[in-house]
């Protein structure tokens, strides 16, 4: 948790120091994540990023990203006339910090649509519990834990509500290791429209 405030706190610092005038922005956004192959695929994320546009069209993103899942599922089967009850769980934390690249396809009054992607660094940690063997009634738990490459990819709008807020919705895929997780999410970013640091 205090890995996260802190990277969360040096995005906001970056993004105060190279705040310029009508061309950076500061997001943050949660909503709906999938995480296959797990007894809940449904889970959840939160994150920030900062834009810096170099041209009207043109920005370079940093970005941050913690996707949580916490699943459990209810086991029942019959064995010699007895009913079994198991509770399976399941939980999954990714992390990624990245930078890259983007660009606006639209910019027309409020409306802006654009895509993005990041490459970084990723953190995934997955635990899950199984029934072992049916035979002897037993659960085990697996945990999977590794550190490597990252990569987003981003569709999304953004419709400004004034001098200097937005709000906005995206999809990302994530490619953290080996796994491929996606998300839907709505966000909120501060414009730098008038700040001079």
């Amino acid at each position: 948790m205090k890995k996260l405030i802190l990277i969360v706190f040096t995005l906001l610092y970056t993004s105060l120091i190279f705040a310029q005038k009508g061309n950076s922005q500061f997001a943050i956004l949660g909503g709906y994540e999938n995480f296959p192959n797990l007894i809940k695929e449904s889970g959840y994320n939160i994150g920030t990023e900062f834009k810096y546009y170099t041209h009207k069209r043109i920005f370079i993103i940093a970005n941050f990203h913690a996707g949580i899942n916490n699943g459990k599922k209810l086991l029942r089967y019959m064995k010699n006339d007895r009913l079994y009850n198991h509770n399976l769980k399941n939980t999954a934390k990714d992390y990624m910090i990245g930078f890259g690249l983007g660009g606006d396809l639209i910019q027309k009054e409020k409306h802006k649509a654009y895509i993005q992607s990041t490459i970084g660094l990723g953190n995934s940690e997955e635990k899950k519990t199984y029934l072992a063997n049916i035979d002897s009634d037993t659960t085990e738990m697996t945990k999977k834990t590794s550190t490597s490459y990252a990569i987003s990819a981003t569709i999304g709008y953004d419709y400004q509500l004034n001098e200097w807020l937005t709000v906005g919705m995206h999809y990302t895929g994530y490619q953290i290791g080996y796994q491929y997780k996606n998300s839907c999410n709505v966000k909120i970013s501060i414009l730098f429209n008038s700040l001079i640091l």
